[in-house]
């Protein structure tokens, strides 16, 4: 967490008298700093491995802080040694507070309360990152100003029920710091949430074992057009990253569309923006079918991939395996000829797999443009 002299450059005053001075402008430019930072309330209260992420995340070069503080409800503690926690709905109903202190605080420091938004709306698609839950989704409560509000008033009910405990917070935090200061991660991440946050299934729920959960055809024109928009918003996504296969009339994506023979040029132009952030030729992606086949699949075109090894497991199971490639051109094929424009034939025969899949290629994308893909950030130090 910064303090002034976080802020400061080891200097010797038997230097020259100009150092002294440039001493003397960074520390009233440091306390100026903290002068116009405020903290703001998140009303997100940590687990405990999260609160020890943040404590070793450094945002000394973004202008904006986190830090931890016992949360003021008295209604989450945690144990000393910590390794408890509980919650309880009265403060009454705590049977002793011997050995117990308050569970953390998420608090946000920026120089304004919009700008602390934006933090904790980048946090909180960091959680959804982590995983994509949008039912548990931590939704109510604006943030409180630390400063401006007496911690009395915290103990009434009203203000308990803004507290929620949610996993993850931790990971959204390290997504804050990556993203931050780049607007197209952010704007991603913002585009990740509204796609989930208009229709989507948990990642529990596609897992193979349980072979098809949903039926794929809704009579419901309101989930065709939930779904249709959740797929056109997850390939926003990709290209907010830029990472969108770019081919044209002049230059068309493939040279044999039935066989799947890509254009080289074409294939060279997406596999080099995607190697920037870390994806191979040899990294691949599952494309999820189940059940019987969809007419949306019957209509894609190219037919790519080789089945998934999960096929094994379930009967139901028609996973196909595909490069990254040919996993963005399968998006962009749903979005430009089944999900966006004026709704056509096959719009009413997008399935929940369909959107999972375009949600899950968004993250997938998203994740490795901030280099957290498979990286256990609760076991490395910062």
């Amino acid at each position: 967490m910064r303090s002034v002299s976080d802020w400061l450059p080891m200097v010797v005053f038997s230097d020259p008298p100009h150092n002294r001075q440039a001493v003397i402008q960074l520390t009233q430019e440091s306390s100026l700093f903290d002068l116009l930072m405020k903290k703001y309330r998140s009303h997100l209260i940590l687990f405990n491995r999260d609160s020890a992420l943040i404590k070793s995340l450094n945002f000394d070069n973004l202008e904006i802080d986190l830090e931890i503080s016992p949360e003021p409800t008295g209604t989450f503690w945690k144990s000393s040694d910590g390794r408890s926690e509980s919650w309880h709905k009265e403060p009454q109903e705590i049977p002793s507070l011997e050995g117990k202190i308050p569970a953390d605080e998420l608090i946000i420091i920026a120089e304004n309360e919009g700008i602390a938004e934006d933090i904790l709306s980048t946090i909180k698609g960091g959680i959804l990152l982590a995983y994509p839950d949008f039912n548990n989704f931590p939704l109510a409560a604006d943030l409180n100003s630390v400063e401006e509000i007496p911690l009395e008033i915290y103990k009434d009910e009203y203000f308990r029920k803004y507290y929620k405990q949610v996993d993850h917070i931790g990971y959204g935090c390290r997504v804050l710091k990556e993203a931050y200061k780049r607007a197209d991660f952010q704007y991603a991440i913002e585009k990740f949430k509204l796609s989930l946050k208009i229709n989507s299934m948990t990642p529990h729920s596609a897992n193979p074992k349980y072979g098809q959960m949903f039926e794929h055809y809704d009579l419901d024109k309101s989930y065709h057009t939930s779904g249709a928009f959740a797929i056109t918003a997850a390939f926003s996504v990709v290209e907010e990253l830029g990472l969108e296969v770019r081919s044209s009339s002049k230059k068309p994506r493939f040279l044999d569309n039935e066989k799947g023979i890509w254009n080289p040029s074409v294939l060279n132009d997406i596999e080099e923006r995607l190697k920037k952030i870390g994806i191979t030729k040899k990294d691949t992606f599952d494309w999820i079918f189940r059940g019987d086949k969809t007419e949306v699949e019957k209509d894609l075109k190219p037919y790519f991939g080789y089945d998934s090894e999960w096929t094994k497991l379930n009967e139901e199971v028609r996973d196909k395996t595909l490069s990254f490639p040919e996993a963005i051109h399968n998006l962009s094929y749903l979005r430009n000829f089944i999900a966006s424009h004026k709704f056509r034939t096959l719009t009413p025969f997008i399935s929940p797999y369909d959107i999972f899949n375009a949600q899950s290629l968004a993250r997938n994308l998203i994740l490795r443009s901030l280099g957290l893909w498979k990286i256990d950030i609760y076991n490395q130090s910062n």
